[in-house]
């Protein structure tokens, strides 16, 4: 721990750690739309007024899901993407999106597959622009076709994507998922 913080303020976010790591735990259970605010702050044995602190609703606790992901891709992903091909960094990259829901287990991902769910199309998130400067800098080296934007191509290797891990929640993670990108991946990137 940082030792420049106070008391209170490592007291803060321990507390900010359980509200979400309980939150995560009824998720992964009920699904996040069966759960409610109340409910958590009753696991996590806060009040009501504390979740607030830390989080403007339910639906914040989506955003941090996602906010973590994010960092993920734009430190760890994008440290490990620097050799090779723009093809061999784009399959990489994916192999590393099929492992991170993997980790997660199929019972949580599902959770996050519903229609209600809009932050999977929130544009210019960090995880979306690694692999915007991998496909530019593949159409800046002409590997990649430039009859698509850069833009184009993630959405349509993420609904591609997405499609395939949506697929295996309905299977129940009964396939390894992150072959299963690969192959697709490799067979869609190769026709850019």
């Amino acid at each position: 721990m940082n030792e420049n913080l106070t008391k209170r303020q490592i007291q803060a976010q321990n507390t900010h750690r359980k509200i979400y790591n309980i939150a995560i735990e009824l998720i992964e259970k009920k699904g996040f739309h069966n759960i409610t605010i109340a409910e958590i702050c009753k696991e996590a044995n806060v009040s009501v007024g504390s979740f607030y602190n830390y989080f403007e609703s339910k639906y914040e606790i989506l955003n941090e899901i996602f906010k973590l992901a994010d960092e993920y891709f734009s430190t760890t992903v994008l440290s490990n993407l620097q050799e090779g091909t723009t093809y061999d960094k784009i399959i990489k990259f994916f192999e590393y999106y099929g492992n991170y829901n993997v980790d997660r287990g199929v019972d949580f991902i599902k959770q996050l597959y519903v229609g209600k769910n809009n932050l999977f199309t929130t544009k210019g998130r960090p995880m979306q622009t690694v692999l915007k400067s991998i496909i530019e800098e593949g159409q800046e080296s002409k590997e990649i076709s430039t009859d698509m934007t850069s833009d184009e191509i993630v959405r349509l290797l993420f609904i591609t994507v997405r499609g395939i891990i949506y697929d295996w929640c309905l299977h129940d993670g009964k396939y390894d998922l992150t072959d299963t990108i690969s192959d697709y991946i490799k067979r869609i990137v190769y026709t850019l």
